[in-house]
């Protein structure tokens, strides 16, 4: 809170909240351009005794009593005999508060060697005059507490022994009370315990009142103050919770203020009249502040204990409504807990038979479970042999097309060779016929020749055997010639029949193939192509024979021969 307090500018960055706050203030009243007064107080809390840091004489105790007196029915919390000075710039504060800094009580422990002892309260009041639109003046006054509150500690861990443990033991208790009245506030509690520790009394605007409240809490980055520092966000997050009502400073009239102002000087002219006339009672100075403070902390005790009796009835009676509410709350529990455990019987059975149910449902989602992993197994199989048929398929259906092909190929080769044989056989029947006819003309001719020959015989025998001769030398060329042609006839025939052996081997092979491939259709075809290759060679060995037959010029005359060359 208070930081660097050295008195330069600009402010040093170790400097604390207060410096920061009273440059800041005066900053801000000087751009205002009004007529302003500041004055500021600053008292310790120490072993729960109130001192005033900014008084010459730092030794007398403070004490703290309401003021009833106070507007709208609220009381507020003032401090008998607290100092305060009128400042004119934040140089000026900054000097007060090292000057009370120096005064506070420090000590050093192991965890730090100027640990704080003490609670600190730095209050800055500003008066402001402010001109109305009618031109009546009114006076705005504001407060600001800055509160420094000396941390909690672990006695064992910072040592402190003897006056420094009791120290640490105040400090902790109304740290904890000041935690216990930040969760009433917070939970709205019907109570809030201002008056157990003299700390949250100061506080109690601040925490509860119409203010703006801000808490800074301050951490330990190191990971052996844990605790520490779990237990402090807590209590921060507990802090901010509190939910305040601010309100605007109310203006109060200058002429009602002088009138305040003006019956206490004449209230303090008549207490000096009377004391300089020692009219009434005259009592010595000890004895006058002796019954002052007496009397006064009579008024306090008569206060605390009309307080105190007060809580005490109210907390009796929040008791009393709490019993209530309590045995209400019990009896309404019981017939809940009655029509619960009803409910609970109902739903036990309920629950059972749902377990009957789901595992049986259980039972029968695990079967499909394993039916379905079967099924698609399955699937994947059928789908692998269903892939393989279609190839296979695929494959048939080209050997098919293929076949067919063939068949095609085959049936016009055997039209080819009917038409071909069908041409052959009649060139070959009409050859015949007219070599018929011929050779019936030269049987017809011969006769006539043989008898014309026989007639001119022995007149042209010896010509005849001359050109017999002659006849016969040409007729052995003849018959070379013709043996060489019967020979290429033979091996034409011989080749040709190896061809139709060839062919007939292929219809062989092609009926059993189509045989085995498309089926008994084909038999009959086969048999078919059979019976015609049957017949073509039947015909082919007739047609040779015949040829053969036609052809045998052994047995023709020689003059039968020479008018067939001729």
């Amino acid at each position: 809170m208070s930081g660097d307090i050295a008195d330069i500018l600009p402010l040093p960055d170790g400097a604390g909240i207060i410096p920061r706050a009273l440059y800041h203030l005066f900053n801000k009243l000087e751009s205002e351009e009004a007529e302003n007064s500041v004055k500021c107080s600053f008292i310790e809390l120490y072993n729960e005794e109130l001192r005033d840091l900014l008084s010459a004489d730092d030794s007398v105790k403070l004490k703290i009593y309401d003021d009833n007196n106070t507007k709208k029915g609220h009381s507020a919390t003032l401090v008998q005999g607290m100092e305060e000075r009128h400042i004119k710039s934040a140089s000026t504060g900054i000097q007060l508060l090292s000057e009370g800094s120096h005064k506070r009580q420090v000590a050093a422990t192991k965890c730090n060697d100027l640990s704080s002892r003490s609670h600190t309260v730095f209050t800055i009041t500003v008066y402001m005059k402010k001109a109305a639109e009618n031109g009546e003046e009114y006076i705005s006054a504001g407060k600001l507490n800055l509160v420094d509150l000396a941390g909690s500690e672990n006695i064992q861990r910072s040592g402190a022994e003897n006056k420094r443990a009791t120290e640490a033991g105040l400090i902790n208790k109304s740290l904890l009370t000041l935690g216990r009245v930040i969760n009433a506030l917070v939970d709205r509690g019907s109570h809030i315990p201002y008056r157990e520790s003299k700390l949250t009394r100061l506080l109690q605007d601040s925490l509860g009142g119409q203010t703006k409240t801000c808490i800074i809490a301050t951490l330990s980055p190191a990971k052996s103050n844990l605790e520490e520092t779990i237990s402090t966000l807590d209590y921060a997050f507990r802090a901010k919770n509190i939910r305040n009502k601010p309100q605007v400073n109310s203006l109060v009239s200058k002429k009602t203020l002088l009138k305040e102002f003006t019956s206490e000087i004449e209230k303090l002219k008549m207490e000096l009249i009377a004391t300089r006339q020692r009219n009434g009672v005259y009592l010595t100075q000890e004895s006058y502040e002796e019954l002052t403070t007496e009397s006064e902390s009579r008024r306090i005790l008569s206060e605390e204990q009309r307080d105190k009796i007060e809580t005490m009835e109210l907390n009796l009676r929040n008791k009393v409504q709490e019993l209530f509410s309590l045995t209400t709350n019990f009896n309404n529990l019981k017939k809940d807990n009655e029509q619960t455990k009803v409910i609970l019987d109902g739903t036990k059975g309920l629950l059972e038979k749902t377990e009957v149910v789901l595992e049986h449902t259980r039972k029968n989602l695990e079967e499909e479970t394993v039916i379905r992993k079967e099924h698609e197994k399955t699937e994947e199989k059928l789908a692998d042999i269903g892939r393989n048929m279609i190839s296979t398929l695929e494959k048939t259906t080209t050997d098919i097309d293929g076949l067919h092909s063939k068949i095609r190929r085959k049936s016009d080769l055997q039209s080819r060779n009917r038409e071909h044989w069908t041409t052959s056989q009649s060139q070959v029947v009409d050859t015949t016929s007219l070599v018929d006819g011929r050779i019936s003309q030269l049987q017809a001719q011969q006769q006539q020749l043989m008898e014309r020959l026989s007639e001119r015989m022995q007149k042209f025998v010896k010509d005849e055997l001359e050109k017999l001769e002659t006849s016969q030398t040409f007729l052995q060329e003849k018959a070379k010639d013709f043996e060489a042609s019967e020979q290429e006839v033979k091996e034409q025939t011989a080749k040709s029949k190896d061809e139709l052996n060839e062919v007939l081997e292929e219809i062989k092979s092609l009926r059993e193939d189509v045989k085995q491939k498309v089926g008994a259709g084909l038999n009959e075809l086969s048999a078919a192509a059979q019976k015609i290759s049957a017949n073509i060679i039947t015909e082919l060995d007739a047609f040779h024979t015949q040829v053969c037959s036609h052809f045998s010029f052994q047995n023709f005359p020689q003059s039968t021969l020479q008018s067939i060359q001729y």
